[in-house]
């Protein structure tokens, strides 16, 4: 039996593009297809402390090492980065197996590793094995989740001040956050499951803000002959959508609306995000094995297809499993379709 088609094919045509779109989830939503939760009055000093951690990951020179713990796997990583006339500079390199590495340029990101050719894309910051909650706007985030002190504890022989980031819903995981109470950079993060179950952890063992190779970081990296720079995004959809979602998550907003060719035939991919999590819907007009319904899950990322009225649709994303099937059930058709 053919089992996953499109989410294979998927995995197989747009790796590049998947990079990118995670690079895109910073940018503005275009739509929104949620209706905000009424937030009651937040302590001004959690939200503030959200916002400076957020500001001083972006604009903030440091050097850390960090590791990043995943069920049955865990890798080490050096990350620096540098804010200098106007510009952002970073690299991160893993410390553990293959040699990888990823630098950016002001908004150019670039990737080199065993196995592919070096290439570069646009984008305005790494986000590869980094937690999104170092770029999340929080004050759109209080409407969607509660904020909650969590007291004080030390990470990396430092005081870090603990935040709880609460869904206000049963439709999104949940995380807990450690902040550095004198650099106000994030020490550790970890994802979890609505039941308390880690899903993944991002966690500082080591972290400098006068270490000497930040200071040549930028003028080495300006010095880099970059790789080329390749397009991955697909083609603008043309015509009608012929398509309507019943129903998303509160604060969901669609990002992206493009089509690709693949070996399968036109590939429609949908991408949404509530600004700290983000999914993808690929629509395969194309299907004619009955293939039932499918799921795969790794830590915090779930892949679900499901062949409806002769269409394949797959959900690849940051979403719960009951999540991801409710979108996709709810999903449906005009009758003159095609």
């Amino acid at each position: 039996m053919k089992l996953f088609k499109t989410a294979w094919v998927i995995c197989a045509t747009l790796t590049f593009s998947n990079v990118l779109n995670a690079q895109q989830n910073s940018q503005p939503a275009l739509q929104s297809l949620g209706e905000p939760v009424q937030n009651p009055a937040l302590p001004a000093t959690l939200l503030d402390t959200l916002q400076r951690m957020a500001q001083t990951w972006r604009h903030g020179n440091y050097e850390m090492a960090f590791i990043q713990i995943l069920p049955n796997q865990v890798n080490s990583y050096q990350y620096r980065h540098v804010f200098a006339n106007q510009r952002h500079y970073a690299q991160l390199s893993a410390l553990d197996g293959v040699q990888q590495e990823v630098v950016q340029r002001d908004a150019i990101i670039s990737y080199y590793g065993n196995g592919y050719q070096p290439f570069s894309i646009k984008g305005p910051y790494i986000l590869d094995n980094i937690p999104s909650v170092v770029y999340a706007d929080y004050d759109k985030l209080k409407s969607y989740y509660d904020f909650v002190d969590a007291g004080k504890t030390r990470i990396a022989d430092r005081v870090a001040q603990v935040i709880r980031l609460l869904p206000k819903d049963d439709f999104r995981y949940q995380y807990v956050l450690w902040l550095d109470e004198q650099s106000h950079l994030l020490l550790r993060s970890d994802m979890l499951e609505r039941n308390g179950e880690l899903l993944e952890q991002f966690r500082v063992i080591a972290l400098q803000q006068d270490a000497i190779e930040l200071q040549t970081l930028s003028s080495r990296l300006d010095q880099l002959n970059l790789p080329p720079l390749i397009n991955v995004q697909g083609d603008a959809l043309p015509g009608k959508q012929q398509w309507r979602l019943a129903w998303l998550p509160p604060g969901f907003q669609r990002i992206k609306h493009e089509h690709y060719q693949t070996e399968i035939g036109m590939l429609e991919s949908v991408m949404f995000s509530d600004g700290l999590f983000s999914f993808s819907l690929y629509i395969n007009h194309n299907i004619e094995d009955k293939l039932g319904e499918h799921y795969w899950q790794q830590a915090g990322n779930t892949i679900y297809s499901e062949v409806l009225n002769n269409r394949e649709i797959t959900l690849i994303g940051q979403v719960p499993l009951a999540t991801a099937k409710r979108i996709v059930k709810d999903l449906s058709f005009d009758s003159n379709g095609q």
